[in-house]
């Protein structure tokens, strides 16, 4: 079953976006352009690893849902949450549930996330970051992963220590 697998992983991947490929325990192809991985699944794409329990693919739409246990790998950053969703063609992420995010010195917590053109970070709701020893709390935080800068456009408490 592995073999097939990843036989019809290569498959599948090579026909519908060269560049993103996935393996998992277990694969299921819903025709004509989904696929349902679970079990220590993988996703690939370009230079973005993301790791769950479970997800969604449709090649069409370019777009995928992950549950449990999420990792999503960007360039020198990290983000997990219980579920996100990823869609290629608007280079969108959107995340819920326990959203940790780390980069070289940024340190970040929240309830919700999104992610536009895979460069700017809005967290949301109960943010709470930490960079070069301060705390900054807020219920909306954005951040430039290009530029490494960060924004805010509600009232924040700002603790240096």
């Amino acid at each position: 079953m592995i073999h097939i697998s990843l036989i019809m992983s290569c498959f599948f991947s090579l026909i519908c976006v060269s560049a993103t490929s996935f393996t998992s325990d277990s694969l299921t192809l819903e025709f004509p352009s989904t696929i349902v991985a679970s079990g220590n699944a993988i996703f690939n794409h370009e230079m973005m690893t993301i790791n769950s329990d479970r997800f969604t693919y449709d090649t069409a739409s370019q777009s995928g849902s992950f549950e449990s246990n999420v990792v999503v790998q960007y360039k020198q950053s990290t983000l997990k949450g219980t579920h996100f969703n990823l869609n290629l063609v608007t280079r969108s992420v959107d995340g819920h549930g326990n959203i940790e995010f780390e980069a070289s010195d940024v340190s970040a917590y929240s309830n919700d996330l999104r992610i536009d053109e895979f460069e700017i970070l809005t967290l949301k709701n109960n943010v709470f970051i930490q960079r070069n020893g301060s705390q900054i709390k807020s219920n909306e935080l954005i951040y430039n992963l290009k530029t490494d800068t960060i924004l805010s456009n509600e009232r924040v408490k700002l603790r240096i220590e």
